[in-house]
């Protein structure tokens, strides 16, 4: 009796197929085992207070396998997250997918233009009257290849306007151009005693702009008009015996200057430039002779009559135009001042010695000069 039973039982499992009892043997043990990690991860969770921190990959792992399982497993299984945040970290995934500022940031495209360039167009801009394709070609030929369409966004990156609207040359270049054919005249008081007391008397001056030689220099306790016709047709003199062909006569607004002064330059093919009103820096080498003239000599002096004035005045005048080096032509001395010999190059430095220095003096000592011995 016994025997059958077993072979009845027997019978029974053989009945059913291999594969399906293999199959729900497997399925509970990963049942007992999910069952087992769903507990374990709510207690681990359960002692992590802060806040989980997770990286891409991580994410990318888990989204991976959550999107597998999908969203009804998802919500009873995914406890380490919110399945919101399974679906939102999908969502980012899928727009990286197509997030292309890797391959930006690999192959940039056409290189930025240099600074050393674009401050080049811009020195360019503004030291001329250029248009775009003007400046182009300018660059060409420093082996500086570049767009007009560049060109254009670099001035309008510098607030640099096109050429029709840019302003022409500043005042210090205008007369740094024509500084070979400009002269400077200005005057100025200077108070004399005499026997009626302090007389104030005028001295009329004009410099070269180029060698910053004084060409004349005149005093008198009245400037009328003839005086100042007079020391016009001077000044063309004494440009003529210096080799000067002056094209350009700058001087100020003051009423002293008579018309007829203007046209006795005009007929000898100068031009009278006069400065702006209340604008003493367009004539500024002429003013800084006067500061000079002043502080180095006539305050420090009392001066009676008009002749001693006119005595130091050409002392001055001597002393500025032989022996007083000068910044704005690179400290050299104006009556020596030579463009040739300055392009050709100085002579070989000699050895120099305390000994063979000598001081040379004007006015008593007021001014000095040194110079080697012969």
């Amino acid at each position: 009796m016994g025997n059958a039973s077993n072979q009845k039982h027997a019978n029974k499992w053989l009945s059913i197929p291999i594969i399906a009892t293999i199959t729900r043997l497997l399925c509970r043990e990963l049942t007992l085992q999910n069952e087992y990690f769903r507990r374990e991860n709510k207690i681990l969770k359960s002692k992590i207070k802060k806040r989980i921190s997770f990286t891409d990959d991580e994410r990318r792992t888990l989204v991976e396998s959550a999107m597998a399982m999908g969203r009804e497993m998802m919500e009873q299984f995914v406890t380490i997250v919110k399945p919101k945040t399974i679906l939102a970290w999908q969502r980012q995934l899928e727009k990286r997918k197509w997030d292309y500022s890797d391959r930006r940031k690999n192959n940039p495209g056409r290189p930025r233009i240099s600074l050393d360039v674009e401050q080049i167009v811009c020195r360019m801009a503004r030291e001329n009257e250029w248009g775009y394709k003007r400046i182009q070609g300018e660059l060409k030929k420093l082996e500086i290849a570049i767009s007009k369409t560049s060109v254009a966004n670099i001035l309008r990156r510098n607030g640099l306007p096109p050429s029709p609207e840019r302003e022409g040359p500043s005042w210090r270049e205008f007369l740094a151009r024509h500084a070979p054919v400009f002269l400077c005249a200005d005057m100025f008081q200077k108070e004399v005693w005499t026997f009626r007391g302090l007389t104030t008397a005028y001295v009329f001056f004009v410099i070269h702009l180029q060698t910053r030689k004084v060409i004349l220099a005149r005093a008198t306790f009245s400037p009328t008009n003839q005086w100042l016709k007079q020391q016009t047709r001077h000044v063309l003199w004494e440009c003529e015996d210096h080799g000067i062909e002056p094209r350009f006569f700058l001087r100020d607004n003051d009423q002293l200057y008579p018309e007829c002064m203007d046209a006795i330059l005009k007929s000898s093919g100068v031009d009278t430039v006069k400065t702006p009103f209340g604008a003493p820096n367009a004539n500024a080498h002429a003013e800084r002779y006067v500061l000079n003239c002043k502080n180095e000599c006539l305050s420090h002096l009392l001066i009676f009559g008009l002749n001693r004035l006119q005595y130091v005045i050409n002392c001055y005048t001597s002393f500025f135009n032989e022996h007083r080096p000068h910044q704005g032509i690179d400290n050299e001395i104006p009556s020596k001042y030579n463009l040739a010999a300055k392009r050709q190059g100085g002579c070989v430095p000699t050895k120099v010695t305390a000994r063979n220095v000598i001081r040379k003096e004007f006015l008593g000592g007021l001014l000095k000069s040194y110079q080697r011995t012969a």
